[in-house]
């Protein structure tokens, strides 16, 4: 009944069931036939209509005068939520790595914020998992794949991990020439990458082995604090490469054995697999997937 009353509004609000029909762009016939239906709902007339015009009577004035404010109240709200879904404007907060934002996601996240001037992004950073149900996030960015089947999985994307230290370390301690060379490292452990190294030969990939670590000189449950360690010379530690880029290129750290690496760790955006994420969450997922260069 809502969308007839809606229809009668826009009709005494035209002048005419032409008016009306051609800017709802529905028939005539439709229109009128609609507006004889909510007579028939009333039980009265609600327009007496000639061939050109109409007017209304007593009980059509009321209907018009007390549903105009409730029918433009609730077309406003639908609007609004439409216009807050479409993807162009509102709100969206994301749960995220701090590093990883911190290193590499944020200066994304600003170019999209530039093209989209009426989104507001709430980003809760954490190197922890946070928990994603009580959250009332739109989505999580994690690294490594989910074990919870009541999530959905999109990879944006794959981060190398490479052995560096700092050229102090390598001119007091040697070049090492292979990985068994490890062994009598002084080596940093950077939590959340595991104590144990799987390292793999980049030329041949299934030439793999798992090193860990006899000479741990240094634990410590944070990336960039195992980076500045290593840039102090105090060993050899397994970074990602998103946080040691300006370090190599300034050559405040380089390679070590650079002809392997470690694992990959795969990058996803989460969601609830029940939750209907939104078009506005769904464009800047897209965008990080077709433009982050991890």
């Amino acid at each position: 009944m809502f969308d007839d009353i809606s229809l009668f509004i826009a009709v005494v609000e035209a002048g005419s069931l032409k008016s009306a029909s051609e800017s709802l762009k529905i028939p005539s016939s439709t229109v009128s036939r609609r507006i004889k239906a909510l007579e028939v709902e009333f039980g009265c007339k609600l327009l007496n209509r000639s061939s050109h015009n109409f007017e209304m009577t007593r009980e059509g004035h009321k209907l018009f005068n007390n549903a105009y404010f409730h029918v433009n109240s609730v077309d406003s709200i639908i609007n609004e939520i439409q216009n807050d879904i479409s993807g162009d404007k509102g709100h969206i907060k994301v749960l995220a790595p701090t590093n990883l934002v911190a290193s590499c996601l944020q200066r994304y996240m600003s170019c999209y914020l530039h093209q989209s001037p009426e989104i507001d992004l709430e980003l809760e950073l954490s190197n922890t998992l946070t928990e994603f149900y009580s959250s009332n996030a739109d989505f999580a960015i994690r690294v490594g794949k989910q074990k919870d089947s009541d999530l959905t999985s999109l990879k944006l994307g794959r981060i190398e991990t490479m052995l560096v230290a700092s050229p102090l370390y390598i001119e007091s301690q040697g070049m090492l020439e292979q990985p068994q060379d490890l062994e009598e490292a002084d080596i940093i452990i950077s939590n959340p990458l595991t104590a144990s190294w799987e390292l793999f030969e980049c030329a041949n990939t299934n030439n793999r082995i798992v090193f860990k670590p006899r000479k741990r000189r240094i634990v410590v449950n944070d990336l960039q604090i195992a980076k500045q360690f290593s840039i102090s010379g105090l060993g050899i530690t397994l970074l990602p490469s998103t946080e040691i880029k300006d370090e190599l290129k300034n050559q405040q750290l380089v390679r070590v054995l650079p002809n392997w690496q470690g694992a990959n760790r795969d990058v996803y955006a989460v969601w609830y697999r029940r939750q209907l994420l939104s078009s506005r969450a769904s464009k800047l997922i897209d965008y990080l997937k077709q433009n982050v260069d991890f």
